[in-house]
């Protein structure tokens, strides 16, 4: 179990970057178009500049509570991928900690 949690809380911290590069992606889209900070929802960022993805919400959809769906993609993408950030870092260095 420890040795699963330590891989964990890695995956955890090695994803910072990723995580962080979107937000800067998004801090892009929102400097360049007429977008605001709180306009640029989840949904909507993935809908015009990550469509890829698309296919992946239309099959959670299906699978989870639609409601908690809809309120997480309505969520401002800058403000959500920075607190995301912020925490899943932090908890792969606490849990790092709690398992040496």
């Amino acid at each position: 179990m420890s040795s699963f949690l330590k891989v964990f809380a890695y995956i955890c911290i090695w994803i910072t970057p990723l995580q962080l590069a979107f937000v800067l992606w998004g801090i892009g889209i929102v400097g360049m178009t007429d977008q605001s900070v709180l306009s640029l929802s989840n949904i909507e960022f993935i809908e015009n500049y990550f469509s890829l993805f698309f296919p992946i919400i239309n099959w959670l959809y299906t699978w989870f509570w639609n409601a908690f769906l809809d309120w997480l993609l309505s969520l401002p993408m800058i403000i959500h991928g920075t607190f995301k950030a912020m925490f899943s870092t932090l908890l792969g260095f606490w849990i790092l900690k709690k398992t040496r």
